[in-house]
């Protein structure tokens, strides 16, 4: 959702005085007389950069006066481009974007939008259009480029200049400036057609204002997200009439705890520091957060129980199983299925970039046109773009304020419960541990597990709980969950051949606000070699 947007034309550089001994040079000034910037507040769902989005689109008209379309309009580096190129936080190109976008040249929409193939590149179809607009996401204090074509422009003796143009986020005084950039260079984003075009470019950069708490704070009126209020208590009114009888919950048969398996006792992990309301769940490769925020890695392959309680919601129930798949020395979350009553969703990675459709089953059926609700509560899937999904429980009606979302990242699937609650959960049990105590106890309640190895095999999601996925994978119950290689040494060794740097995948993983998420974070980003791995937490 769109909160504020605030339309600046670069034509009008000359109306602020401070900008006077900073004009930029003569071609960059003939395609600012061109193009408008507009700055959007995102809300916390909008992409995977956190709850502090911001989006900064530019249009390019060429119907503007003195402007001159001769040629394709422009392309431009994103993390979705087909092309393989990534935008970067900074011009060295070592920090790729966390961001989302794509292209499309649909009548109406703009860049990220539509059914366009999330393609970069302006061309084609979109000769005929007076002009275009390329909206890219991103937190604060990140750097976002536009690489602009000069098929309308003198190619003129290059020259870097910095100018500022104020502009509001939220509300109209809350006095802002972010900084653009224009300069003119042979700037590669890694296609073909790119190169050949890249004498006649001007690359534009946009830097969001960073979050400082004050009037700058692009944060400012989207705090993360935190349960609703209640509402206000209703005066009594005289002789109220006695509530209608409701039946009791269901009673729901004890199943048989197996025999607990515990392993050796070292220290349990700290939990964060951070003020922040945790939010527990499972996400990456794979990490697990309980509900007082203890952090811990399980690296089996086999069907897990993240949580469960036969009385949630007043007898309908509550599963959430993960699924999980083994690559040599670690795994990752593959799968999840959450059932409330008697539906089913389940939500599937991806790694294929040109997949274009949610991978979701609703009561085992593919991409399900029914799949508006979970057990009676709102369910919202949407589709941000190609690496990343998001399908969201409402929960709100029962218990105020809480949410279950299942989100993708490529092939990487996480779980979440934002503002989960003692009326919600505290009598759950699984590998998100024990409400009251956040302690890692045992099927039989008691016995507290502390090696996690043990703690994951005594999850497994045994015949006592109905397998909730639309297909049966090894290994299944007796069989027990598949062990990586070696994973101490094999991740040592990876490690050790890491072409990404410490400084870089923290630098990548610094937006997220607790010190042990930017652990994990960190952590995927050098196992897997994939900086945009910070887009998972």
């Amino acid at each position: 959702m769109k909160l504020n947007a605030n339309l600046l034309s670069l034509a009008a550089l000359a109306a602020f005085p401070s900008m006077a001994n900073a004009a930029p040079t003569p071609d960059c000034a003939t395609q600012s007389g061109c193009i408008q910037f507009t700055v959007n507040k995102l809300d916390s769902d909008s992409c995977g950069v956190g709850d502090c989005a911001v989006e900064v689109c530019m249009e390019v008209n060429s119907s503007l006066p003195g402007c001159v379309k001769s040629d394709t309009f422009s392309h431009m580096c994103m993390q979705s481009d087909t092309s393989g190129c990534p935008a970067w936080q900074d011009e060295a190109k070592t920090i790729p974007l966390l961001g989302a976008g794509g292209g499309t040249c649909e009548s109406g929409k703009t860049y990220g939008e539509g059914s366009g193939s999330g393609t970069a590149i302006f061309a084609g179809k979109c000769e005929g259009k007076d002009d275009i607009t390329m909206c890219q996401e991103g937190a604060p204090g990140q750097t976002l480029y536009w690489i602009l074509k000069d098929g309308n422009v003198k190619n003129n003796p290059a020259e870097d200049k910095t100018f500022t143009l104020p502009f509001t986020v939220n509300k109209a005084d809350a006095g802002c400036t972010g900084d653009v950039r224009c300069w003119n260079n042979e700037y590669n984003c890694g296609a073909s057609f790119n190169k050949a075009q890249a004498p006649k470019e001007r690359t534009w950069a946009f830097t969001i204002p960073s979050s400082d708490g004050g009037s700058c704070d692009a944060c400012g009126s989207s705090p993360p997200t935190t349960p609703n209020p209640p509402p206000p208590p209703t005066a009594p009114t005289p002789n109220p009439p006695p509530p209608p009888p409701t039946a009791p919950p269901p009673t729901t048969p004890i199943e048989p705890a197996p025999t607990p398996r515990v392993g050796p006792t070292p220290a349990a992990p700290t939990p964060t520091a951070d003020n922040t309301t945790p939010t527990p769940g499972s996400n990456g490769d794979p990490h697990f957060k309980t509900w007082k925020n203890e952090h811990f890695e399980y690296h089996g392959q086999c069907d897990l129980v993240l949580t469960k309680d036969a009385n949630f919601a007043d007898g309908l129930g509550l599963d959430i199983q993960l699924r999980t798949k083994l690559v040599r020395y670690w795994s990752y979350i593959r799968n999840a299925a959450i059932r409330i009553g008697h539906d089913i969703i389940e939500l599937e990675g991806s790694d294929d970039p040109q997949e274009q459709h949610v991978r979701y089953w609703y009561n085992m059926q593919f991409r399900s046109d029914e799949a508006k609700t979970l057990g009676g509560f709102p369910m919202i899937i949407r589709r941000a773009h190609s690496k990343l999904t998001k399908i969201v429980i409402d929960l709100d009606s029962k218990y105020p304020g809480v949410k279950l979302v299942m989100s993708t990242y490529k092939e990487f699937v996480k779980v979440e419960v934002e503002g989960a609650t003692e009326e919600a959960f505290g009598k759950s049990v699984g590998l998100l541990g024990d409400f009251k105590t956040g302690k890692t106890l045992a099927r039989d309640g008691e016995t507290y597990v502390h090696d996690f190895r043990d703690y994951g095999n005594e999850w497994q999601v045994t015949p006592m709980e109905d397998m909730l996925f639309h297909s049966t994978e090894e290994p299944q119950f007796p069989k027990k969950c598949l062990e990586p290689e070696d994973p101490r040494g094999d991740r040592r060794r990876r490690l050790d051949e890491s072409n990404i740097t410490m400084e870089q995948a923290e630098k990548a993983c610094s937006r997220l606000k607790d010190p042990l998420d930017q652990k994990d974070c960190v952590y995927d980003i050098l196992a897997t070699q994939d900086m945009g791995m910070a887009g998972a937490f």
